[in-house]
């Protein structure tokens, strides 16, 4: 490993490479450098404002991948971003190739991450209740928003949601692997944190749709309401038909789950709306 500077800021590669083009957009403020995805992500603070760069291409130390793929993912995750437009989803600004690899500029947002590995869940567990179940029909929206359009969501877990805790806006991120239908399991186990994966996604040859995202989906109400890790009743949050909705949907059977991200979204919009029962849980 070395450790490169990067205004003022450490880089940690595992090669020697030239990072001088982000002077484009400004001065380097923030370095992530530790993802395993093949992407090296800054923010960069310039005349045009607070953007966040992830560019793929840089010899990153925790990837053991080829630059080359993963700047050929980047440039597909460009379409992706564009396609699924949505208040939801963050912004992208522009997709160009730089340096040796391709970056992908998005707005800036001083939105919290929920995932695991960034150890926030102290903020989620911070917001109202009315605003975690909120942040759930966010998501569920922005799902069925994508899959009426035929995309597929493939590695969704927690590291893709942040929110606001101001707010209660949740803005989604790092949707780079997501595809148009139909998508069918290439990989044995797929890209994914396991809390959120579903049985077909670790078989071969098995479909990949609308019915695996609600798996991941169901998981991730319990990441605001509950424990995604166990799926306990006893740590969850919101109503008995709140968790009954999410317990549907994270079914290892298919056939047992919503017959789609739409339904699910309906159902917890009528679960929402249920006046609160003995088993309510604070």
């Amino acid at each position: 490993m070395i450790v490169t500077d990067l205004d003022g800021l450490p880089v940690r590669l595992r090669t020697p490479h030239d990072l001088s083009f982000t002077a484009r957009w400004g001065t380097v403020f923030a370095v992530l450098d530790q993802q395993d995805s093949g992407n090296l992500c800054l923010g960069v603070e310039g005349p045009a404002g607070r953007v966040f760069v992830k560019y793929a291409g840089a010899p990153t130390e925790r990837y053991d991948g080829d630059g080359v793929d993963a700047a050929a993912r980047a440039r597909r995750a460009a379409d992706v971003y564009r396609a699924l437009a949505h208040p939801t989803l963050v912004t992208l600004r522009e997709a160009v190739d730089v340096g040796t690899g391709h970056a992908l500029v998005f707005d800036w947002t001083d939105a919290t991450p929920v995932g695991r590995q960034y150890e926030r869940s102290h903020v989620v567990r911070s917001l109202d209740l009315a605003a975690r179940v909120d942040a759930v029909r966010q998501l569920y929206d922005f799902h069925a928003h994508a899959a009426a359009l035929g995309w597929v969501a493939v590695d969704l877990y927690d590291g893709s949601v942040m929110i606001e805790p101001a707010t209660g806006r949740v803005v989604l991120c790092d949707l780079d692997l997501y595809e148009r239908a139909p998508v069918v399991n290439r990989m044995g186990r797929m890209w994914g944190s396991s809390r959120f994966m579903s049985p077909e996604e670790y078989a071969l040859g098995a479909p990949i749709d609308e019915v695996t995202n609600v798996f991941a989906l169901g998981a991730l109400a319990h990441t605001f309401l509950g424990d995604d890790a166990t799926r306990s009743p006893a740590a969850w949050a919101g109503s008995a038909a709140q968790l009954a909705v999410a317990d549907r949907a994270v079914r290892p059977e298919r056939k047992e789950r919503w017959p789609s991200v739409a339904a699910l979204a309906e159902a917890w919009r009528a679960a929402r709306e249920e006046p609160d029962g003995p088993n309510r849980r604070c």
